[in-house]
């Protein structure tokens, strides 16, 4: 686990997030709220200058995973994160700046530690919005976050989930 100043300052400097002008702007103590801002610049404006999607799309990956993994390693239990799944939908071109918010309520907390303890794996769909400086939705991302308990793991015969 990284200090919350050291994770913002690692992913904002991460070449995918950086050349895609994504930036980590805020991380909860408790790391159940992240904010992220999408910067819009020649970096990463497509032919009509709006915010191209590949890059709103980069920006809904990295951070639940990071999250749960930082939530779950704070109560000193190891995780194997990622994301399974991922949908989106363009709303309206994105002309300005773009904000997502990131967020894990409690009740997802007990719910991953229920299904971790009995079956050694969950999965949780969440739901986020990237929202454009006047407040209008640009586009949706639902993200399946998949956690498996690195103890239950038997490595000698990975599958895949179906």
């Amino acid at each position: 686990m990284l200090r919350r100043k050291t994770l913002k300052f690692i992913l904002n400097i991460f070449p995918p997030l950086f050349f895609n002008r994504i930036i980590l702007k805020k991380v909860s103590k408790d790391y159940t709220y992240m904010r992220v801002k999408i910067r819009r610049s020649i970096l990463n404006i497509n032919f009509h200058k709006t915010i191209f999607g590949g890059s709103i799309f980069s920006a809904f990956d990295p951070y639940y995973p990071t999250m749960y993994y930082n939530i779950f390693y704070l109560k000193k239990r190891k995780l194997e994160i990622w994301v399974k799944s991922a949908k989106i939908k363009y709303k309206k071109p994105a002309t300005t700046h773009l904000t997502l918010e990131f967020k894990i309520n409690k009740e997802d907390i007990i719910s991953a530690e229920q299904e971790l303890n009995q079956k050694g794996k969950f999965e949780i769909w969440h739901s986020v919005k990237a929202i454009n400086n006047s407040g209008i939705v640009c586009a949706e991302a639902e993200i399946l976050v998949f956690l498996r308990d690195i103890h239950n793991m038997d490595t000698s015969s990975f599958e895949l989930e179906q």
